[in-house]
This record gives structure tokens, C-alpha cells and sequence, in this order.
């Protein structure tokens, strides 16, 4: 596609100005993590809201008014927490907790994961379980709350891996599996197809289909897993590409059912990774990613425009330390037309795209030191909002700043 080579610069990124005023910039709020801690920034007011050490996966309540957060030292046990922001008090939900825990979509209700055992709890009462479910593997809240749709975890027989189950779980008898609805059973194995557990669940917004991952085995779905859509009635069933274990690296439209993600097999976020959108409906769809370039994470900025972290491509299995650092384009869908948001550096990224309040924010990180940026849409008026973050963990280059830090 003869736009690809469009690549307009907007802004270079290099002048910092101070941070602004105003009535918009009072409505921006995240929770970020610094040393350890969680703090609150709210306009351009800080607040540390809990001590450390090792708060990590701060995730926000529908109505901004709770927030929930692991903390533990990684490699022991982590706990999941409560914090009611208007009181300042935190409560323990649960110990043995990883990062799968998720608030419902119009209450306080949090459901979280122990292994293979599903819970949900109010808020205002974490240590009083409200229902449970054994032998899920995955799970996501159904779009109005009444309940979640998860998947079965799937076991090694002497005859094979016994067939995933998709569920719909009703929330109020969600602890007698006999009022389940199962809505599909994914394919048994085959050279095609391989799934011994899923991602998690995401709904596009016209509501007619589901998207997530079917996983293979650890040392399998490192490096490819399959993207797959079902519809929701559960009659339509499609794969429709190969790409790393990344749940963040797909996402709808924010109407109609158009699906964006990163493809591209190998756990390297350096090396084979294009950006893709497909029409699931019409199964029409392009690719977005210049050859020798790579595109890691994204964010819708409307139906029209993609921002996208991309990069300079590297070898496969090559130095991750030497990798280039990605600077932000945005995508035009309809023709392929892209413009440069940053400028490349060779001293720092930009990383982890998010668009709120018509404002663009993105993480300006040299590995060291990672700092929050905003800008209008544009990418204009180019602030640093938030000092000081921690690092966030990166596997393979596949970086998870959803660890430190959480918009609202």
C-alpha cells in the first residue's frame, strides 16, 4: 500500500512544557505505582493512597469510586485488595490471588481468580465470598453483570486433552453448575487447532460476538495462540489468526465489530508483529505494519484512526536490550495514511498509547526512569503529567504498563 510510506511528523516530542490548568485536566485521574507504592493523581494533585512495598495491578471500580490492587512480592504470594478512595480505607479481599480479577461493569462487585476456583465478593464486604465456581480456566463478566462467561479447564487424559467448555454462569446460582448455559465446545485438537485453555473474554460493541484467545500449552502459547471470535449465541464459531499470548494486544471498535490486534508468531515483540484490523462481520480486513517495522500496543482513537507504539523490527531472538525504542503513529484506517505522533529516539520509547478525555497519554520510558505524557488528540501540546513511575515488567519486550499504572 502506497500511503504506508505517508509517514508525516505532527509533533516532535522533544520540548516538554509545563503541565496545564484547567477545568479538563481536574477531571483526569490514574492510579500509578511509585517505589512500591500507590498514589492518586487527580488534575495536577498527587496523593500517596497506600504504602508499600511491591502494590502492583491497580484496576478501577465502574464509578471511579473503589479501587482494587495486588501486593506482594512476585515470586511469593500475592494479596488482593480493596481501597474505597472518598474514606481512604483498604480491605484485604483475598490471599493466593494473581493478576485475573476484575470489577463488574455497573457495580461494585469484584470476581477474581484462586487457581481454578472463580469468586466474586462486594466491595463493601471483601472477605465474604457471594459465589464461587470450580474448573474455570478463564472468565469475564457478561456485558450487564448478571453473571460471566468462562471457560473449562481442560484436562490430559491416557485417550487426549478433554474438549473446553465455553459457560455462561449465572451470578446468582453460579455455585450449581447444573443452571450453566454452555454456549460452545471448542474443537478437539488437531494439526489445526491445539487449545487447552483461553484469554479472557472481550465483547464487540454491537454485542453480536466475543473475542479471545484458545491457548495451547505454557511452552506453546509463549509464541503463538490463536485469535478466535464466536458469536454470541454461540452458533458461529471462527479462528482467525496466530499471535502471542497478549490479551492487550486485541481490541474492538468502539462500535460495530470491528477488530483490531497484533499478529505474528514468536514471543519476541521485536521481530514479526503486525497490526491487523478485520471486519468480523463481512471477514474483511488489512494490515497496517510497513515491512521491516514492528507494531506492539495500541489504542482505538476513533472509529477511524489506530495510535499505535511501532518500532524498528529486529532480529529474531536478538538482543532485547539493543531493540529500538517505538515512537507513536496513528493509522488511518480508510486509506492507510500515517503520521508520526513522536519522533523516533534513540533515548527513550513511547509506550502504552491510552485516549481519555480527548487527551492522548502514553509512557515515555528509557528503562529507567518512565514518566507519564499528555498531549491534545493531535498530539500537540506535549506535557509530562506524571514523574516517576515504576518500571513496568517486560517479557520479551512485551511490556505490561498496566502493572503501575490505570487511567480513569
Amino acid at each position: 500500500m502506497a500511503s504506508f510510506l505517508a509517514l508525516l511528523f505532527m509533533t516532535s516530542g522533544a520540548d516538554i512544557a509545563a503541565a496545564p490548568n484547567g477545568e479538563q485536566e481536574q477531571l483526569l485521574r490514574a492510579a500509578f505505582v511509585r517505589n512500591g507504592e500507590l498514589w492518586l493523581k487527580t488534575g495536577q494533585v498527587e496523593k500517596k493512597l497506600v504504602n508499600g512495598p511491591f502494590v502492583r495491578n491497580p484496576k478501577w471500580s465502574f464509578d471511579g469510586e473503589w479501587l482494587a490492587y495486588t501486593q506482594g512480592d512476585a515470586e511469593q504470594e500475592q494479596e488482593l485488595w480493596v481501597l474505597h478512595l472518598p474514606t481512604g480505607k483498604s480491605k484485604l479481599v483475598a490471599a493466593n490471588v494473581g493478576k485475573n480479577f476484575q470489577w463488574a461493569p455497573k457495580n461494585k462487585l469484584l470476581a477474581y481468580q484462586i487457581k481454578d476456583q472463580l469468586q466474586y465478593v462486594d466491595a463493601s464486604s471483601p472477605d465474604k465470598p457471594l459465589g464461587s465456581a470450580a474448573a474455570i480456566d478463564n472468565f469475564s463478566w457478561l456485558p450487564y453483570g448478571k453473571g460471566f462467561f468462562a471457560s473449562s479447564q481442560s484436562e490430559l487424559l491416557p485417550d487426549g486433552w478433554t474438549p473446553i467448555h465455553l459457560y455462561q454462569i449465572p451470578l446468582r446460582t453460579m455455585d450449581d453448575p447444573r443452571t450453566y448455559t454452555t454456549v460452545h465446545v471448542l474443537p478437539a485438537p488437531s494439526d489445526d487447532f491445539f487449545a487447552v485453555g483461553t484469554s479472557e473474554f472481550k465483547w464487540s460493541a454491537d454485542g453480536r460476538w466475543i473475542a479471545f484467545l484458545a491457548k495451547p500449552t505454557a511452552s506453546l502459547s509463549a509464541d503463538s495462540n490463536i485469535l478466535c471470535v464466536i458469536s454470541t449465541d454461540g452458533v458461529v464459531f471462527r479462528t482467525l489468526d496466530e499471535m502471542v499470548n497478549n490479551p492487550q494486544w486485541f481490541s474492538w471498535a468502539k462500535s460495530g465489530s470491528r477488530l483490531a490486534y497484533i499478529a505474528g508468531i514468536g514471543r519476541e515483540a521485536t521481530s514479526n508483529k503486525q497490526l491487523k484490523v478485520l471486519e468480523v462481520t463481512s471477514e474483511k480486513g488489512a494490515a497496517y505494519t510497513p515491512k521491516r517495522f514492528v507494531d506492539q500496543a495500541f489504542v482505538w482513537q476513533d472509529l477511524q484512526h489506530i495510535i499505535v507504539s511501532r518500532a524498528a523490527e529486529s532480529k529474531p531472538d536478538g538482543d532485547q536490550r539493543r531493540a529500538a525504542f517505538p515512537y507513536l503513529v496513528r493509522v488511518e484506517l480508510n486509506n492507510g495514511v500515517q503520521k508520526h505522533m513522536t519522533k523516533p529516539s534513540r533515548k527513550h520509547g513511547a509506550y502504552n498509547p491510552v485516549v481519555l478525555h480527548s487527551k492522548l497519554f502514553w509512557v515515555r520510558d528509557d528503562h529507567t526512569t518512565a514518566n507519564v505524557i499528555m498531549a491534545d488528540i493531535d498530539g500537540h501540546h506535549v506535557v509530562e503529567w506524571i514523574k516517576g513511575i515504576d518500571q513496568a515488567d517486560s517479557y520479551y519486550g512485551q511490556w505490561d504498563w498496566s502493572e503501575v499504572i490505570a487511567f480513569f
